[in-house]
C-alpha cells in the first residue's frame, strides 16, 4: 500500500460520523417540536384534587428530554473521539508499527487532547458548543495533512473549515463538510497517489 491513499479512511469516516451526529441533532430537534405540540394538544396540567396530582400528571416534555438533551459540544467529542480512535486502528493496520508502545500512548495522547482542546476553546476563547468541535476536526486534518505530507488534505482542511467553521457552523455545515470529506476521500481512492509535499 502506497504512503498516498491511506488518508482516504479518515477523511471518509469523518464524514461519516458527522452525518450521523447531524442526524442525531435533527433528531433532537425533531423530538422537541413533537414534545412541544403534543404539550400544546394536552393543554396545562389538571389542578391538583383528591384523584390527581402535579407528581402524578407527567407533561410529555420529560419523555423527550433525553432525546433532546445531547448537546452539540459533547456530540462533537464523542465523534471525534470515535473517529480519532478508528483512525488509529486504521493506521496501526496498515503500518504496523514497530514500536507499538509509543503508537499506543501517542494515540492516548490524542484522545485526551480532545476534551482539553474543548475546555480550552471553552474557557478560554469563550467558544461555542457548535463552533469548538469543527475547529478541533480542522486542527486534526491539519496533523493528518502534515503526517501524510500531502497538498490534497490541506485543500480538504481549508475547504472543511471554509465551510463548518467560517460559513455554518450548525447542521447545514455539518452535512457541508461532510460532503466535502466524501468526496476528497472518493477522489483519492480514484487518483491513487496524489502528490505530496517535497
Amino acid at each position: 500500500m502506497g504512503r498516498g491513499p491511506r488518508f482516504w479512511f479518515p477523511l471518509a469516516l469523518l464524514g461519516f460520523a458527522e452525518i450521523a451526529l447531524a442526524a442525531v441533532q435533527l433528531l433532537s430537534r425533531r423530538s422537541q417540536a413533537e414534545s412541544e405540540s403534543a404539550n400544546l394538544l394536552l393543554g396545562p396540567a389538571p389542578s391538583a384534587g383528591p384523584t390527581y396530582s402535579q407528581a402524578q400528571w407527567r407533561p410529555l416534555d420529560e419523555f423527550y428530554e433525553f432525546g433532546r438533551g445531547l448537546p452539540e459540544g459533547p456530540a462533537w467529542l464523542v465523534t471525534l473521539g470515535v473517529v480519532l480512535a478508528g483512525t488509529a486502528v486504521w493506521y496501526a493496520l496498515a503500518l504496523r508499527p514497530a514500536r507499538t508502545g509509543w503508537f499506543v500512548l501517542g494515540t492516548v495522547g490524542a484522545l485526551l487532547a480532545v476534551p482539553l482542546l474543548d475546555l480550552v476553546g471553552s474557557w478560554q476563547f469563550r467558544l461555542g458548543d457548535g463552533l469548538r468541535g469543527p475547529l478541533v476536526a480542522t486542527l486534526g486534518l491539519l496533523v493528518l495533512a502534515a503526517y501524510e505530507r500531502s497538498r490534497f488534505v490541506l485543500l480538504t482542511t481549508a475547504a472543511f473549515a471554509l465551510v463548518a467553521v467560517v460559513l455554518s457552523a450548525d447542521v447545514v455545515g455539518v452535512l457541508g463538510s461532510a460532503v466535502i470529506l466524501l468526496a476528497a476521500a472518493f477522489i483519492t481512492l480514484l487518483r491513487g497517489n496524489p502528490r505530496s509535499i517535497p
